[in-house]
């Protein structure tokens, strides 16, 4: 809620409510000190409500932060009882010890900029090209096929999961996952279903906003397919699970600005994107549960020496993946 009311007064109404929905995924994950426990490493339990030096030893910034990003704080000698002390328990195996592995989140914010600039450019030469000349329905295979391969402008390994592998389940084997994550047959279907609304409502946009491709609302649905990308490649190509929760936020906030941008084009347009953005605020609140049940409980941000990251690779290479 605080963030949104920063946001507020320096983006707006619209990214306000973003942040503010983002806040209320929080929230839906359990309570405050429930989910800052779980964020740095830590197994909540029933506390009495009293300040106890081994509450504040673990509750001060420092070690916060440390444990966020997977390092391990050094020893606090307080004076506690064992009572008091056993009411705090750490996770069974902490992350890797060598701290934020910089490279990493280098990596993500240069293949999401770069795979941006490319799908943009892209669209800037059909612009310069004519493509307004050409009949409105060549513009369904073309954000068509921005839906569905929007990845093969990516320089991340964006492979898709394996549901044989999975055997049919929506996430692999021995990630445990909440009783209420739909089946693995129907993401298949949800996210057909969202392409072709996606599909539906920017050939609208395209439509009503003078016939250009390289426009603010294109481009604010190209930057949610971008973000979708990496987050499919952190998620199921690196397997990181406290990034992949940490980052979907992005994801849901490009969700929710394309239908912004929509709406300032073509009301029914944004109508059809909202249902991508309301998927898309289930989908935050499966990764965080399957973040939070998945122990032990893996950093935000990424850990240097935990063996997940994947190179770099060239866009267009992963057509048939």
């Amino acid at each position: 809620t605080a963030v949104a009311l920063c946001a507020a007064r320096g983006f707006g109404n619209a990214m306000a409510r973003t942040f503010l929905g983002a806040a209320l995924c929080l929230a839906a994950l359990g309570s405050a000190d429930a989910f800052t426990s779980r964020a740095v490493g830590l197994r909540p339990t029933p506390m009495p409500v009293r300040s106890s030096p081994v509450v504040q030893a673990l509750g001060s910034a420092d070690a916060v932060a440390l444990r966020a990003v997977g390092l391990r704080p050094a020893p606090i000698l307080v004076r506690s009882s064992p009572a008091m002390a056993s009411q705090v328990q750490l996770s069974d195996a902490a992350p890797a010890s060598g701290g934020v592995e910089w490279g990493s989140i280098a990596k993500y914010t240069f293949a999401t900029g770069l795979q941006f600039a490319m799908i943009a450019a892209a669209l800037a030469g059909l612009d310069r090209a004519g493509f307004a000349q050409l009949p409105t329905a060549c513009a369904v295979p073309l954000f068509a096929f921005l839906g569905l391969r929007s990845r093969v402008f990516s320089s991340l390994d964006n492979r898709r999961p394996d549901r044989k592998a999975q055997e049919g389940g929506a996430t692999p084997t021995d990630v445990k996952r909440p009783s209420w994550t739909p089946p693995g047959i129907a993401f298949p279907i949800i996210w057909s279903t969202i392409t072709l609304l996606r599909t539906i409502s920017a050939t609208m946009v395209f439509a009503a906003n003078g016939r250009v491709l390289c426009s603010a609302p294109i481009l604010a649905l190209v930057s949610h397919l971008v973000c979708g990308d990496t987050w499919n490649s952190i998620t199921n190509a690196e397997r990181r699970l406290g990034v992949s929760f940490a980052f979907v936020f992005a994801v849901f906030g490009s969700a929710c600005y394309a239908v912004y941008e929509f709406s300032k084009v073509k009301q029914l347009a944004a109508y059809i994107l909202l249902p991508n953005a309301v998927w898309i605020s289930i989908a935050t609140v499966l990764t965080g549960a399957i973040w939070r049940i998945n122990e032990p409980v893996q950093p935000l941000l990424p850990a240097r020496g935990d063996g997940k990251a994947a190179r770099l690779r060239l866009p267009f290479t992963s057509f048939s993946k």
